[in-house]
């Protein structure tokens, strides 16, 4: 395990050894009325890396998983890190012929 895995695990209340994790969150948009996600945090940022790719029920559609890779310090100059994050949002079609987005993402971490 890397060192910052065993630093999450130690401050963790939840006692297990699992390295993969899920956790439910609100969206935190960059600009209160663009579509542009802030995925920042104090130490560094998530950053997207290729296409999102469509989850499947049955043949359907039924969200989308984005990949994103974290790196430490600021933009542009971060240094990527071995972390990944898969983030998976349910795609509604109604809403998708509105116009009006998906719903909140699935965090994978």
């Amino acid at each position: 395990m890397t060192t910052g895995l065993n630093v999450c695990l130690d401050k963790s209340r939840l006692k297990t050894r699992d390295q993969e994790w899920y956790f439910f969150s609100a969206l935190d948009k960059k600009y209160g009325n663009g579509g542009r996600m802030n995925r920042a945090t104090n130490k560094g940022y998530w950053k997207a890396t290729g296409n999102d790719r469509p989850v499947k029920h049955d043949q359907r559609t039924v969200g989308l998983k984005k990949t994103l890779v974290f790196h430490s310090g600021r933009a542009p100059d971060g240094k990527r890190t071995n972390w990944v994050m898969h983030e998976y949002r349910l795609v509604d079609e109604e809403l998708e012929r509105a116009g009006t987005g998906s719903s909140q993402p699935q965090v994978r971490l």
